[in-house]
């Protein structure tokens, strides 16, 4: 009997600092919470190059939520109440993400931030 095992894959990269492509934030539906937010990035570079991190989040960002979060890192600004926010301009850019293990052991988008780490002020 062998004793090797390989460890299926739960849908994206695992745990980990990551460059990743910003692809898209779609709008979900979740049957326990609601309305929410998908957000969408394709790593680039290593071992997990292709696959994709994501986000759910709640439909309404605000600055303390991970919605608001995801869209400051994107950004690389701070949320200003009713600020808005074209996330256009954020599509194909290279970003750096933190993956993180959930209690379920799925993973998840955890942080955000341009990949240069210093925003831009085109948004």
């Amino acid at each position: 009997m062998s004793l090797q095992f390989e460890v299926n894959a739960g849908g994206g990269p695992p745990a980990g600092f990551y460059r990743a492509k910003f692809v898209d934030v779609e709008p979900t539906t979740h049957d326990e919470f609601g309305d929410g937010l998908k957000f969408v990035w394709e790593v680039v570079a290593g071992d997990h190059k292709g696959e994709q991190a994501t986000r759910i989040t709640s439909a309404k960002p605000t600055p303390k939520n991970a919605a608001g979060r995801m869209l400051s890192g994107l950004t690389g600004k701070t949320l200003a109440p009713k600020a808005k926010i074209d996330l256009a301009p954020c599509v194909g850019r290279i970003y750096l993400v933190q993956v993180s293990e959930t209690s379920s052991g799925s993973t998840r988008v955890e942080t955000v931030m341009p990949a240069d780490a210093q925003g831009d002020d085109s948004f």
